[in-house]
């Protein structure tokens, strides 16, 4: 295929593309420059006649093309189809806004993009064609529209008296719309530009609760979740039947989580009164099932932390030996010849199944005296879990976690902690201590729920219903990691988890593996996991980084890869000696970073 001039007429949009993506990394920038100048250098008139082509290859390349060059084309085609008198196609609009929005991650400077969106710009041309036009035959390019103003929105440099042009234009816009058109079009960007923009107004509710009390398995329905948490005081009461609805339909255990907590803001009722011990005793044995899953679910939502409640709870930090402190964990950004770019560390979460306490998830089966009878083989796990504790000069804790006194404690920068657990994919929890030997009730809501389950599986048994006791024993796997016996109690230990098995994260993977359409929707990064290069899976397992030990052993890994790991304090344990060949390789590696020494004195070790 000879590219000496690229516009001959001899080429279709896919034999450029393919072309494109047949050049290595050098020679695709010198082309992509090529094929950009030539058309710049034709006549208006056929710049007009291959503009839809020249879209296209930008939409591919965008970030390939130097950024000078990139605000030159795109300035081009804005000053020759907002003048355009001819036809309109609606493929050309539809690449001009992919286009657009892909540009606007690529500057940051007002006067870059400011030709783009003055008032009499294409951008708004199209945006005064749709009005003109019926929404059933537009609703895709109404998505397109809604992206542009999304990343429009989200340039810092934007200034103020735009802005408020650009929202007041976007309002009138939504409201024309909002009646014809199909909700579902428009969810991720609606939800987007609410969370910036507080767009809601009380006459969108109907169609946006009606779509998913229709959809409670939806896209977005975190989002909309998210949506009524915003709004709670102005939109809790018409919409609770949706949240119910999807608290009781949603496969995903961190969105029904969500949910629960929306219904406990608004009423305590999520349980109601089919939990109390004389309706258990009526049920039959699926209604048992029902309702235990409502409790499980429970559970999970009242030892589930939100990102907002961290600072009310204190300061968190870990135990570590002073080799994976100053090795793995702390490590200045050294340059060298064989590797200029060093990454940096990020949080580690280990497999459930491969943590030090020999009783992990066996706990809750024992408190319920539920024995191993009820599974047949070995029971793996996705989840991967990090733990953390508010202790932090704890001499039981030194010599359990920190190399015999000899290692640190960490403590996390609170807003990189934050960070992480606001993360939708990412769950915070306090573990809850149960005490196997006393006949105590535990009367917080969490023991409270346990003795309902108890009474379920007693119940069960008393059925004799075999495959539903085994289905229980299976259900309780979603919170079996969120016990641990008495004895451990002073460890007040929480845990960073992620579930790789949760639905709405593998629909995360699924249409990032199986669908390059949504590729301006979604990231690999939005479930924040590293993956793995080495091996060639499009599931979870690519997130899942395996670390050989000896005698054909490997330890399991996933990496939360938001942001680097940020320490705010490092206390050194009773028994190091040596301060000064550590805390000055630290204040190297992190200058901000406190240093203390254990407040324990070393002879009670």
């Amino acid at each position: 295929m000879e590219m000496s001039n690229y516009f001959t007429d001899k080429f279709s949009e896919s034999e450029l593309k393919n072309h494109f993506d047949s050049l290595d990394e050098n020679k695709l920038k010198y082309e992509l420059e090529n094929f950009i100048n030539q058309y710049l250098d034709l006549s208006e008139e056929e710049q007009l006649k291959y503009t839809e082509i020249v879209l296209y290859v930008c939409r591919y390349f965008i970030g390939k093309i130097d950024k000078t060059i990139q605000k030159k084309i795109l300035e081009t085609i804005n000053k020759i189809l907002s003048t355009k008198t001819q036809i309109y196609s609606w493929v050309e609009i539809s690449y001009y806004l992919d286009t657009l929005y892909l540009y606007l991650f690529e500057t940051e400077r007002y006067e870059d993009y400011s030709k783009l969106f003055e008032n009499d710009s294409y951008f708004f041309k199209i945006f005064d064609l749709i009005l003109k036009e019926n929404l059933k035959d537009v609703k895709y390019r109404i998505s397109d529209l809604f992206s542009v103003f999304v990343r429009l929105f989200r340039q810092n440099s934007l200034p103020e008296e735009r802005r408020i042009y650009f929202k007041r234009e976007l309002e009138s816009f939504i409201s024309f719309i909002f009646q014809d058109i199909d909700f579902e079009r428009i969810a991720y960007w609606y939800f987007e530009l609410d969370e910036m923009l507080y767009i809601f107004k009380n006459e969108h509710l109907e169609k946006i609760n009606n779509y998913y009390f229709n959809n409670p398995q939806s896209n977005y329905v975190e989002e909309y979740l998210d949506f009524v948490l915003r709004h709670f005081d102005d939109v809790i009461k018409n919409s609770i039947d949706v949240v119910r609805k999807i608290a009781e339909e949603n496969d995903s255990d961190i969105i029904r989580n969500q949910a629960i907590k929306l219904i406990e803001k608004y009423d305590n009722d999520y349980l109601n009164e089919k939990s109390d011990s004389e309706s258990i005793s009526s049920l039959d044995a699926d209604q048992l099932l029902e309702q235990a899953d409502k409790i499980i679910y429970y559970i999970r939502s009242k030892m589930t932390v939100d990102a907002n409640e961290l600072k009310e709870i204190g300061s968190f930090g870990h135990y570590t030996k002073i080799d994976t402190l100053t090795n793995y964990l702390i490590k200045a950004d050294w340059k060298n010849e064989n590797n200029s770019e060093i990454q940096p560390p990020f949080l580690r979460l280990t497999n459930l199944k491969q943590l030090n306490d020999p009783m992990e998830g066996r706990v809750i089966y024992d408190y319920l005296g539920i024995d191993s009878t009820f599974f047949q083989q070995y029971q793996t796990s996705n989840v991967f879990i990090s733990s953390l504790t508010t202790v932090s000069d704890s001499l039981p804790m030194w010599k359990e976690y920190a190399d015999s006194s000899q290692g640190a404690f960490l403590e996390y920068n609170l807003s990189y902690l934050e960070d992480i657990v606001a993360h939708k994919s990412i769950e915070f929890v306090k573990v809850h201590y149960l005490d196997l030997m006393s006949e105590n009730k535990d009367e917080t809501d969490v023991g409270k729920s346990l003795d309902k389950l108890k009474q379920i599986f007693e119940k069960l048994k008393e059925l004799k219903a075999e495959k539903e006791l085994i289905s229980f024993a299976e259900k309780l796997k979603k919170i079996s990691y969120l016990f641990k016996v008495k004895d451990y109690e002073y460890e007040m230990e929480y845990r960073i988890l992620i579930n790789l098995d949760d639905t709405a994260i593998q629909n995360i993977i699924k249409r990032d593996a199986n669908d390059s359409s949504n590729e301006k929707y979604f990231k690999k990064e939005e479930i924040g996991l590293e993956i793995f290069d080495k091996v060639n899976y499009n599931d979870f397992r690519k997130y899942i980084v395996l670390s050989s030990k000896d005698n054909g052993r490997y330890d399991l890994f996933v990496y939360i890869n938001l942001a680097p790991l940020k320490y705010s304090k490092v206390i050194l344990g009773p028994k190091v000696t040596d301060a000064d060949y550590i805390a000055p390789y630290l204040k190297l590696a992190n200058p901000d970073i406190e240093i203390e020494s254990s407040k324990i004195p070393y002879r009670s070790v």
